[in-house]
């Protein structure tokens, strides 16, 4: 990949794989926060144009691990990531990463819709400024990223009112449209609904589904009965620990840990 520039022998230290396949590899990752060791020795490979769900209780590492995909543990200065953790055969913990080209391939959405205090066309246009996209294609751009993210005819004959003015549901999918603006690979989403009502939740979860057919999809939810709905595999933590990974019909019928099985009765979570 051509805007992820690193040395040519980490390409090699990667193991053989069918590329056609998987997008993100990890291996043995370890991410710490100080003392504190948050996800301890993953490996988790994910595939593309799959829904992953990631499940847990609280602070058992998810989001952690989440971040750290596109490099956002980056902005805290106690965080620290070991392992390898591969995007199309480039280690991305490696110092020779371009991290702002990263994140244009690797977009993120998170659990609080955080649009821009601009108007709708503004939070779509403004990442196309820092990525050399010709100012004229803009407005194709808009109305692409809108109707992917199905918002284009909610808001078609407002795009120059503030993002501010939309509903909750609605400011959710403008931030995912934001993100598709920048064409990624992988679209990382922490818990986009868990703020919204359920005529808004259930417009996000069609949405993913309709995302899939484009894009890598890694979301995660504590709402298991969304992890059910959505997702092709998903994978449990438990304090920092990745438990189990499956088909999600297998781990939510018939799962391979007494914990899965535990936390997904309700006996703890």
């Amino acid at each position: 990949m051509a805007t992820l520039t690193v040395q040519k022998q980490i390409e090699e230290e990667i193991p053989t794989v069918d590329q056609k396949k998987l997008i993100l590899q990890a291996d043995d990752v370890n991410i710490y926060y100080g003392d504190n060791h948050a996800v301890k020795h993953l490996s988790l490979d994910i595939n593309k144009n799959e829904i992953l769900a990631l499940i847990g209780p609280s602070g058992c590492g998810k989001s952690t691990f989440l971040r750290s995909i596109n490099r956002m543990n980056d902005l805290i200065p106690s965080a620290r990531v070991t392992g390898n953790l591969s995007y199309e055969g480039v280690n991305l913990l490696s110092e020779e990463v371009n991290v702002v080209a990263l994140r244009k391939e690797i977009g993120m959405v998170f659990q609080k819709a955080n649009p821009f205090p601009k108007s709708i066309y503004e939070n779509i246009t403004h990442g196309l400024r820092f990525h050399d996209v010709r100012k004229r294609d803009w407005i194709h751009i808009v109305e692409d990223s809108l109707q992917k993210a199905a918002l284009w005819d909610e808001v078609k004959d407002r795009l120059h009112d503030s993002a501010l003015e939309l509903s909750g549901g609605q400011q959710q999918r403008l931030c995912i449209a934001r993100t598709l603006a920048l064409k990624p690979e992988v679209i990382l989403l922490d818990e986009p609904a868990s703020a919204l009502d359920p005529i808004a939740t259930a417009k996000v979860e069609e949405l993913m589904i309709e995302l899939k057919k484009d894009y890598t999809v890694v979301v995660v939810t504590h709402n298991m009965q969304q992890a059910s709905r959505v997702s092709d595999r998903t994978a449990f933590f438990y304090n920092g620990e990745l438990i189990e990974t499956n088909p999600t019909s297998k781990l939510f019928s018939n799962p391979d840990h007494e914990q899965t099985e535990a936390y997904i009765s309700g006996r703890f979570g």
